[in-house]
């Protein structure tokens, strides 16, 4: 169960956050109205806790219309909201005008909101709760307990949550990706490997009672629950047949709203879908997902909610001259494609033609022919081949048990694919393990002959290709030019023994992204992964265009925007400076004549102050004398386009002087390990946003982040594992934040954080939110035991200061901040301290 409590007093936001975790609700946090709404916009809650009394946005206005609540009312929004009210008398007149379903009023106990809360939710009413089993094994969702023949056993939060989700579903098998969304919040998951630390640790405390192994690991897919032997499982009555009456009175509703989807999904192929048919089929498959899941065909109604996303999504237009049907999807533009936003539909998980749509429409076909769930209906037909022994009363039947579907923008992060093609088993299996530190999958084939197959199969984000097969000497050099002619956009990297010059040159003939000669080490080949998906992945360039010509610089925006660019134009030049430090651009396009600066007096300028001198410039002019082209690169100058200019000619240079850029900026900005930005770097760019903020009158927050027992870890384990708990800090770090964020690594084990616009108290609400996150991180250190393990937590000790309240420089700044995680340090690490001990240890 998710939930979004929103509270503006931190304090109490995290005493009843701590409450409800406890309870095994996954809880985010809002400070105001508006945040409220972005989250309630980007994630599907069971239950919204709300403060009446809030900036920005109050409670009231939330709930009647005047903001948030009738917002989501008007689409459609039926989830619960709780409010917390401070005045009893006037309690239930102010949930009544506002819409809310229930309220509570300050001071309440812990056990009285969880009473509240338990009363809103459906899923979580003490007559719709239902005891799991397996053989002896236990578990009560009302006391959140769990047993083995009686004795108690004590599971953290999410072991709890993973063996629920276990006995839940006892035939599934769930992908470590689909655990991640589904315990841990989808702001920003930690990685695959802290779902096995969990899953070994719950083996672990099972074994610890000898209680038998229940759950199985299905290597290449995930974890499931065991079978039970036919001699431990009980017998139940079969269910009154009351239940299959409405199945079979609504079987004849559901077939009918299945046949316009279907009718939908056929006009899609053929390219004739209109608009009305489409509106039609969303309709009714949304009327199918309540229906299915009303009987407990989970897995129907998820296949439901998947088309409906999709119908939702496609758009039609007209193709320009042209009287055929277009169909494109609002977030992609690939002509007759869809993107298929459901990873938990194993083998419909990549962006796809419109027959995934199709395939989709079958299983859900399947699923209708399906009788309704044990849960709902008819216990008999599944008790043979069910391990789970669900106990219910008599009354209980009648409650729906929901599995609710995910929403398509929460599902987890794909992680990148690497298809290693390499016949060295030690090598491909040490790459297998190192990749789950580092957010990756692998799939590795040991026979080059089989790679076009699997390639057929699922399409990788990179190939990483070994030359020399003993057996088939000439293959590996075939494949490579295969890729380049089949698949030119997936970067191929080779590694292998042969290091001779000209298979270097033959390489990058073909088109190879980069060699790596053997012997090489799992980390060398996966630094490698990164650093060329990384230079795939496209990346918004923000360029300032300064030309006193409103037609030129239209067409500078013309031609570079449809590119991705992030254009910024500018007509007068006695705006340029302040222009330049509040954009913070990636390359300068200057007009060599214009009134009052012109543009070699421009260049001139940037190239004489210490932050902005290797800024790109391209020149504009309309001469093309020696003595006009050796004034612009006197000036300084990289390059320069005559005009008229054309679109050909001003994209090539353009995109050629960003990618330079971008190289020497990852070489000489870039902490190599963490993969953020290093200290140099990041203090050019805070004095820059000092004075923005000085200009502007804006705050701005400085956070230090301390790695805790860095020291320790790698006396014990290592400087691998140290260097892997550095990386993956960098990683959250990198996600968690704005882009106009600075993220820096200063050396060592601290960390530096900038954040433009935020004063202290928000960034010490952001930096405990991240801490919340980095908790759920644990690094498994193997032992000799197949089943056996330790777990390495990564935590850290933050300080948090504010500008101008804690210091109006940097050294002032960084002073503050470092007192306060002393303070932090002090109390025993683990928590954020603002740099003012106003409101104490605000993480605990």
């Amino acid at each position: 169960m998710r939930l979004l409590l929103v509270e503006d007093d931190n304090a109490l936001a995290l005493t009843l956050s701590k409450v409800l975790r406890e309870q095994n609700y996954i809880v985010n946090i809002a400070g105001d109205g508006e945040e409220a709404w972005d989250y309630a916009q980007a994630f599907t809650y069971d239950l919204i806790v709300l403060e009446v009394d809030l900036p920005k946005i109050d409670g009231i206005s939330l709930c009647d219309g005047i903001s948030l609540c009738k917002r989501l009312r008007k689409a459609n929004y039926d989830r619960r909201i709780l409010l917390l009210l401070s005045q009893a008398a006037t309690a239930e007149q102010v949930k009544l005008n506002a819409g809310a379903d229930d309220y509570i009023v300050k001071p309440f106990t812990a056990k009285d909101l969880l009473t509240r809360i338990r009363t809103l939710l459906p899923h979580h009413s003490v007559s719709g709760l239902r005891l799991l089993e397996w053989g002896d094994v236990c578990l009560d969702p009302i006391t959140c307990e769990v047993t083995y023949k009686g004795q108690l056993l004590h599971l953290s939060p999410k072991e709890y949550g993973l063996l629920e989700l276990f006995l839940s579903h006892p035939r599934r098998v769930f992908s470590q990706s689909f655990i991640l969304g589904h315990l841990w919040s989808f702001e920003d998951p930690p990685s695959p490997e802290t779902v096995r630390a969990h899953v070994k640790g719950l083996r672990r405390k099972l074994k610890s009672v000898e209680a038998d192994d229940m759950i199985e690991t299905v290597y290449g897919m995930g974890y499931r629950l065991k079978s039970l032997p036919r001699s431990k499982r009980k017998k139940l009555k079969p269910t009154p047949t009351r239940f299959n009456q409405p199945w079979e009175r609504s079987k004849g509703t559901m077939w009918r709203q299945f046949a316009t989807v279907e009718q939908a999904v056929n006009a899609l192929e053929a390219g004739h879908l209109t608009e009305e048919l489409r509106k039609q089929a969303q309709q009714q498959v949304h009327k199918l997902v309540r229906a299915l899941d009303k009987f407990g065909l989970v897995e129907g109604s998820r296949l439901a909610q998947t088309i409906e996303y999709w119908l939702q999504e496609v758009s039609i237009t007209k193709t320009r001259n042209s009287g055929k049907r277009r169909y494109r999807s609002r977030r992609r533009n690939y002509d007759n494609q869809i993107e298929l936003p459901s990873p938990q539909l194993q083998q419909l998980t990549s962006p796809t033609n419109i027959q995934n749509l199709a395939s989709l429409v079958a299983l859900l076909s399947e699923e209708l022919q399906q009788p309704p769930s044990p849960f709902s209906g008819d216990v008999s037909s599944e008790l043979e081949d069910n391990p789970t022994i669900t106990v219910l009363k008599d009354s209980e039947l009648t409650e729906d048990y929901r599995s609710e579907p995910l929403a398509p923008d929460q599902f987890p992060k794909k992680l990148p694919l690497i298809l290693v093609i390499d016949g060295e088993v030690q090598l491909t299996q040490q790459l297998e393990r190192e990749a789950v530190n580092w957010d990756m999958q692998v799939k590795v084939v040991l026979d080059p002959r089989e790679a076009r197959v699997v390639m057929d199969q699922e399409i990788p984000d990179v190939v990483l290709l070994d030359l020399m097969f003993p057996n088939y000497p000439e293959v590996g050099m075939a494949l490579l030019k295969y890729f380049q002619n089949q698949y030119p956009q997936i970067p191929v990297i080779v590694s292998t023994q042969q290091n001779r010059f000209s298979d270097r040159v033959e390489v990058a003939r073909q088109g190879g992204r980069a060699f790596l000669s053997k012997p090489v080490t799992p980390i060398q080949l996966l630094e490698t992964v990164e650093d060329v998906l990384n230079q795939a992945r496209p990346s918004t360039a923000k360029v300032l265009a300064v030309d006193d010509d409103p037609l030129v610089l239209e067409s500078i925006r013309h031609f570079l925007q449809p590119l991705g660019v992030q254009i910024t134009t500018l007509e007068e030049p006695d705006q340029f400076w302040e222009q330049l430090e509040a954009i913070g651009p990636d390359l300068l396009i200057l007009d060599l004549d214009m009134p009052q600066f012109n543009g070699i007096e421009l260049c001139q300028v940037v190239r004489t102050d210490r932050i902005w001198h290797g800024l790109p410039i391209l020149l504009l002019c309309e001469h093309q004398d020696s003595e006009t082209i050796h004034r612009i690169y006197e000036a300084g100058a990289d390059d320069y386009i005559f005009k008229p200019i054309t679109k050909s000619e001003l994209v090539t240079r353009v995109f050629h002087r960003l990618e330079r850029t971008k190289l020497l900026r990852s070489l000489g900005e870039t902490d190599q390990l963490t993969g953020v930005a290093n200290r140099r770097q990041s203090t050019i760019e805070f004095n820059r946003l000092l004075r923005l903020s000085q200009r502007y009158h804006q705050p701005l927050c400085y956070a230090l982040l301390d790695l805790n027992n860095l020291k320790q870890v790698n006396e014990q384990y290592g400087h691998v594992m140290g260097d892997r708990m550095l990386r993956r800090l960098g990683q959250i770090l990198r996600q968690k934040f704005r882009s106009e964020d600075i993220v820096a690594r200063w050396g060592g084990k601290e960390f530096f954080i900038g954040m433009y616009g935020l004063n202290r108290q928000a960034g010490v609400r952001r930096l405990q939110e991240i801490l919340e996150t980095v908790r759920e991180e644990f690094f498994v250190v193997e032992s000799s035991q197949e089943d056996d393990c330790e777990l390495v937590q990564v935590t850290f000790s933050a300080g948090v200061a504010g500008y101008p309240e804690d210091g109006t420089d940097i050294e002032s700044l960084y002073r503050a901040a470092d007192q306060a995680i002393e303070r932090a340090k002090a109390t025993g690490q683990d928590c954020v301290f603002p740099a003012q001990s106003l409101v104490g240890n605000i993480s605990q």
